[in-house]
């Protein structure tokens, strides 16, 4: 007797989608989920009146298929302005997205962390890679991101300044190694649409996605050890299923499942702070181009979305890419000072600011190097398998992964 017509291993978003979508098929779904919450890597903690997400994230409007699975209306996204900031030894340099906002034009090729060939190229990339279909992104020859930017002919100086602390703070791979295919799909989805945050913080996706089950499908605390096409094991306890789905990390899926390999995790460390008062009232991403320090990027939350702070209050997220650095707070604080300075103009606000939290995340994105396939099967000899690392390392590819999923299931198995 079976326990469940599919059960999924992984109440990520992968395997929240998979699952509502077979559940929206008729298909009985039991998802086994090894945590106390859903969403995985998206999650949200309320920490003293603060919305935190397990490290700074946020989500892409112009993905694909999150716009045709999720109710975005629903989400209450709050977005950020487009372009970014980048700290100089002198100051702050905008980088605007002058295809969606020509008035950014001007500023963006007067910008002095390049040359005007630097800002042309970026134009035209931006143009080139928002041609064709989704899917010819990963067509044709791959490299990494360093080689095929410096074979573009942008300058050493703007590939450190610029480039270098915004890819490392999407891939969280500071020399730039992730496949150019990969890079050039994220500025696709980046160009195409809005960068925001849901009201209630990233945790809402996966909260609205296990809203469409069931009561009792998602079982919590349930640590899978063994699968097979058509069984898992939990607790001690067998679980029999017509079909498996494993929806987990990659490296807990290569663990599961013969023939899934494990490519190694990018990490990233974001440190939480609250401010009285904002340091900037810039809705961008703020990044480190001058090379040196700890920090990376540095973001505003509550600029963007002031219900991730109580009133009076500012929400300060600031991220690098790794984990394991030593005396991360006051490193940071070192870092940032003399980035905003105070109302005298010789002090800043930042030994103010009260650290709420540091999230060091190991496995924050997992490794996508050059020749990876993002079209990967997800029938891996008896099991189905599910996660953005079959497909693009994103929301966009948890989501696409987890629909997959389903249909490989659908495809085959009739109740």
């Amino acid at each position: 007797m079976s326990d469940a017509d599919v059960i999924v291993v992984g109440a990520g978003l992968a395997g929240l989608t998979a699952a509502t979508e077979l559940h929206r098929s008729g298909r009985q779904v039991l998802v086994l989920e090894r945590s106390d919450g859903v969403g995985g890597r998206a999650r949200t903690d309320e920490v003293d009146g603060f919305l935190l997400d397990r490290g700074f994230q946020v989500l892409l409007t112009a993905y694909p298929t999150v716009g045709e699975v999720l109710d975005l209306g629903a989400l209450d996204l709050q977005a950020f302005d487009p372009g970014v900031l980048v700290r100089t030894g002198s100051g702050f340099e905008a980088i605007g997205d002058p295809l969606r906002r020509p008035s950014q034009l001007p500023a963006t090729l007067m910008s002095r962390l390049g040359t005007i060939g630097d800002q042309l190229r970026l134009l035209w990339l931006r143009g080139r890679v928002r041609r064709g279909a989704v899917d010819d992104i990963f067509d044709g020859l791959d490299e990494t991101a360093a080689y095929r930017l410096n074979r573009l002919g942008f300058s050493s100086r703007f590939r450190q300044s610029f480039w270098a602390p915004l890819l490392a703070g999407i891939t969280f791979e500071p020399e730039m190694v992730t496949s150019a295919h990969v890079v050039e799909f994220a500025m696709r989805m980046l160009g195409e649409g809005d960068t925001a945050v849901p009201a209630c913080g990233m945790g809402a996706v996966a909260a609205q996605l296990a809203g469409r089950l069931p009561a009792g499908a998602v079982r919590l605390g349930a640590a899978v050890d063994r699968v097979t096409g058509s069984e898992v094991s939990v607790d001690g306890q067998s679980l029999r299923a017509a079909r498996v789905v494993v929806a987990t990390d990659v490296t807990t899926a290569a663990e599961l499942v013969d023939g899934v390999e494990d490519p190694g995790w990018a990490g990233v460390t974001t440190a939480w702070f609250s401010a009285e008062r904002p340091p900037t009232t810039a809705r961008t991403v703020v990044l480190n181009g001058t090379g040196g320090g700890l920090v990376n990027n540095v973001a505003v939350l509550s600029n963007v979305a002031p219900t991730y702070a109580p009133v009076g209050h500012s929400l300060v997220a600031v991220s690098f890419p790794g984990t394991g650095a030593v005396d991360v707070e006051r490193r940071l604080r070192h870092d940032l000072a003399g980035w905003w300075p105070g109302e005298d103009g010789t002090t800043t606000p930042v030994p103010d600011w009260d650290l709420l939290r540091v999230d060091e995340i190991a496995q924050a994105r997992p490794c996508q190097l050059p020749g990876f396939d993002p079209r990967a099967p997800v029938q891996v000899g008896e099991v189905v398998v599910a996660g953005d690392h079959r497909r693009t390392a994103s929301t966009e590819g948890a989501v696409r992964a987890g629909l997959d999923a389903a249909a490989a299931v659908l495809a085959d198995h009739e109740p």
